[in-house]
């Protein structure tokens, strides 16, 4: 397994994202995740010169983007099991996001968004066949921006479509695109209490990305949650991507908060 590590931009302030490089650089990181609404207020209405200035920034302190996520973060009235209007500008908006990734060079995007999602009291087969005809479409406009839309999957404490990586996988095979991948999340496989030895033999070689956390997006290891025994399961499989940190701001001073996180999940995923 050769992954590669990067940190999501929300365990930090807006303003901080210069320092923030720098920090990542020292650390030996691969990347930097974003979170597009923690870059621009609105992030599919800014200007080609803003994508390029932050393009340059990051290529200058050698990083890669390697994913999107929070994408509806800006957009809580967007979701697409209820009218059509809105499932049409959900698609609409989610396309803005597939190009911007493109002109960044990000590879993936993480479509968790559990509020776009949800089921509430209509039929899930009828969710599951909306939900194939909208991610065939984003799969094809990620395929003409060379990217990859990822579905991933969320426990039912936030949740209730999509929640294991089974279902993940099975939708992942009946859109049928290459460009429409499986991502999978450490608090999401704990809250959905699945084996994650299981999960990686069977799942590995199609995983496209994997978020690495405590419950509530705490910084891995600041809880009881072992992530030496889920690096091993994952480093057994085929999996060769990155493994990115996802965690929230509020647990201290953000430096020292990502430099222990940093250390820690080297020394739990990082096995070779």
């Amino acid at each position: 397994m050769s992954v590669r590590l990067s940190v999501s931009n929300i365990a930090w302030q807006q303003n901080e994202l210069e320092d923030h490089l720098k920090l990542l650089v020292e650390l030996g990181c691969d990347g930097i995740e974003l979170a597009p609404s923690c870059i621009w207020k609105e992030p599919v209405q800014v200007s080609d010169d803003e994508v390029e200035g932050l393009k340059e920034l990051i290529l200058r302190y050698n990083l890669v983007i390697p994913a999107f996520h929070a994408l509806l973060f800006t957009r809580p009235d967007l979701y697409i099991f209820g009218k059509e209007s809105i499932r049409q500008q959900a698609v609409i908006y989610l396309k803005k996001l597939i190009r911007l990734a493109g002109m960044l060079s990000v590879k993936v995007l993480v479509y968790g968004s559990p509020a776009s999602r949800r089921v509430a009291e209509k039929s899930y087969d009828r969710c599951y066949e909306i939900a194939l005809g909208v991610f065939k479409e984003l799969g094809v406009e990620a395929e003409r921006h060379n990217v990859i839309f990822c579905i991933e999957p969320l426990g039912p404490s936030e949740n209730d479509f999509i929640q294991t990586a089974e279902d993940g996988y099975q939708i992942v095979r009946d859109v049928d695109n290459p460009h429409f991948g499986l991502h999978l999340d450490v608090k999401a496989m704990i809250d959905n209490g699945e084996d994650f030895d299981a999960v990686f033999q069977r799942y590995g070689a199609m995983l496209r990305h994997f978020h690495v956390s405590d419950p509530g997006l705490a910084p891995p290891g600041s809880t009881s949650l072992d992530h030496s025994l889920i690096g091993k399961a994952l480093s057994c499989s085929l999996y060769d991507g990155f493994v990115s940190i996802e965690m929230r701001r509020g647990f201290g001073d953000t430096k020292k908060i990502i430099r222990d996180a940093v250390a820690y999940v080297r020394k739990s995923y990082f096995l070779d």
